[in-house]
């Protein structure tokens, strides 16, 4: 279809929708407004969302609609699909988006992700939901992706008065994970809202450039680390990759902090020298970062980014991970164990940080330590860059991190860059939205249940197929009795849905692991029928795209299940799969 034609077809379906009453249907592609205003939607705040009503207060904004730059400002939906997924995918998949941005000039102000279903509604998380996304662009616009997003969905508003520049010309590609934890195919859409202000009347309103770097603890397609819970510190935490934090990556491969001592302070970004190159910003002198924030997995709980100069470390920010009250969703406090959290972000009015050419911005990710082991952990925070004029002269306020005042209060009590006589730095942020309500169930143990005395009789070996641990898969044990494994053997486990493309694993957790699944339950957090800790996991048994994926590219892994592993006859073992946590398994040892 010709550019001009579908503008035609366009503008009539906005004319069509504007007289037509709204009702339940697929989402729309391409946006009305991709090529122009056509259908106005001004740039508000979230009806509902105090979070991002209190940010928009502090950066000056109106109430009670607190609409970003009037008369100028669109907000567009974009949505990228439809995605066909398959029962039980975990793929990582990336691919090129022709237009699913816009086809004019301007500014990005705000970016807020989602994952719907084809009718518009929100799927639950423990079965459908966005494992992450990262959005790339051609030509870069600054060190990396410029977003990324989990089922955490933090929005990225940026700070009042400036905004991300983007081309009519530049082609965008998603690289995005949906993870379907049940075995029904599914149609869902990630869709991305964007404010945007058209170039001409952003230069009029004085809207500065930012330019994204992206922070990483890990490199590849698919960064990913280990946490256990036999390691860190004596607080029940540790810290990826200063630390080492499992005896296996996720592959099952031995590597520093993964199974060998860790051999640096953390994953470190390094600004280009004076003059050179950063994505668009052609003459580097030096710059401000005006906005962060930090995208983690369950268990997580701070990206911990610190400026580094002439050997000397700064920390400059703590993105840290809110868990929502299970009970009353309206306060903090809930466990690191389920998706149900929200990540605070920082930046201007109140925050922001000078830095030179030759800084290197270091991050580490925390990740608890004392409610289970976590596998296929991330650790990803991005920074918004207000480079330096070409004579050094900063085009955004920010303060010196290794000379000004540092206030850790959780609040900001000082002001941060507003304190008076002196700004300071404020390590900590405020939150971009709260409890969500496909986080609504967290499933749970059934704390009375116990498992059939009945033994099916001995097995060295565990099929995994059709959703179902064959032998031992606890929907089927009250009926065939659990199996038996030999202390002092090995149980292997062989994934035989490796035509299908789908991967499983088989990971301890916590004995009878019966009860609702949800998104805090089946857990990492293996204990024997005795109480007795025990972890293993055996990775994702499939194939795909190493270090893309999250698949070890084998179909089968070995337990030793002996006593230097921390087996013991007469008790009971449970394991799930953590791709498809409903799937449950078990066995007990026998001498």
């Amino acid at each position: 279809m010709g550019r001009t034609r579908l503008l035609v077809v366009l503008a009539l379906a906005a004319l069509t929708a504007a007289v037509t009453p709204v009702v339940a249907r697929a989402i729309p592609t391409p946006e009305p407004n991709i090529a122009g205003t056509i259908l106005p939607r001004p740039c508000t705040a979230d009806p509902g969302n105090a979070y991002e009503g209190e940010q928009a207060a502090r950066e000056g904004w109106q109430a009670p609609e607190y609409e970003r730059y009037p008369g100028i400002c669109q907000r567009l939906r974009f949505s990228f699909g439809p995605i066909l997924v398959k029962p039980g995918q975990n793929d990582v998949l990336v691919q090129p988006i022709t237009i699913e941005k816009p086809w004019y000039d301007g500014y990005v102000t705000r970016f807020k992700p989602d994952l719907v279903y084809e009718d518009g509604t929100v799927p639950p998380i423990e079965q459908v939901h966005l494992h992450h996304g990262t959005w790339l662009s051609v030509p870069t616009y600054g060190s990396g992706p410029f977003f990324a997003a989990g089922e955490e969905k933090t929005i990225a508003f940026f700070p009042r008065g400036y905004g991300m520049p983007v081309k009519a010309t530049d082609q965008w590609a998603l690289l995005y994970m949906v993870h379907s934890a049940i075995p029904q195919p599914k149609t869902v859409y990630i869709t991305y809202d964007i404010d945007y202000v058209k170039k001409a009347d952003a230069e009029k309103a004085g809207i500065k450039p930012v330019y994204p770097i992206w922070l990483d603890v890990e490199s590849g397609g698919y960064p990913v680390f280990n946490t256990q819970r036999s390691f860190g510190d004596s607080a029940g935490t540790c810290t990826y990759p200063a630390e080492q934090c499992a005896a296996f990556d996720p592959w099952g491969k031995v590597r520093a902090a993964q199974g060998q001592p860790a051999n640096r302070a953390g994953a470190d970004f390094t600004l280009p020298a004076k003059g050179g190159q950063l994505g668009l910003v052609q003459n580097f002198t030096g710059g401000t970062l005006i906005g962060i924030g930090g995208h983690l997995h369950p268990g997580g709980l701070s990206n911990d980014i610190d400026v580094v100069r002439d050997g000397a470390a700064k920390r400059v920010y703590t993105s840290e991970a809110t868990y929502w009250d299970h009970t009353d969703h309206t306060k903090p406090g809930g466990p690191p164990t389920s998706w149900d959290f929200s990540m605070t972000v920082t930046g201007l009015p109140r925050w922001g940080v000078h830095v030179r050419p030759g800084d290197k911005i270091r991050s580490n990710a925390t990740y608890d330590t004392t409610h289970q082991s976590t596998y296929e952990n991330m650790g990803i925070a991005i920074a918004l860059l207000a480079p330096d004029n070409p004579d050094g002269t900063p085009t955004a306020p920010g303060v010196d991190p290794f000379t000004a005042p540092v206030d850790m209060s959780t609040d900001c009590v000082s002001g941060g860059l507003e304190a008076q006589p002196t700004p300071t730095l404020c390590d900590r942020g405020v939150l971009t939205h709260g409890h969500l309500h496909e986080n609504d169930n967290y499933g749970g143990p059934d704390a009375s249940a116990t498992l059939t005395d009945k033994r099916s009789g001995q097995t060295s070996a565990v099929a995994i197929g059709g959703f179902l641990y064959t032998p031992g898969d606890l929907s089927m044990v009250s009926m065939t009795g659990l199996p038996t494994v030999k202390l002092g053997s090995s149980l292997t486990f062989g994934n035989v849905d490796t035509a299908l493309d789908i991967f499983h694993t088989a990971t301890s957790c916590k004995y009878p692991c019966t009860g609702a699944t949800g998104t805090a339950f089946p857990l990492g957090n293996g204990a024997t029928s005795s109480g007795r800790a025990v972890d293993f996991d055996s990775g994702q048994l499939g194939f795909g795209v190493p270090y893309i994926t999250g698949a070890k590219n084998e179909a089968q892994w070995s337990l030793p299940v002996t006593a230097a592993n921390g087996f013991q006859a007469g008790e009971v073992i449970t394991y799930y799969c953590r791709i498809h946590p409903f799937m449950r398994g078990g066995f007990e040892v026998v001498q």
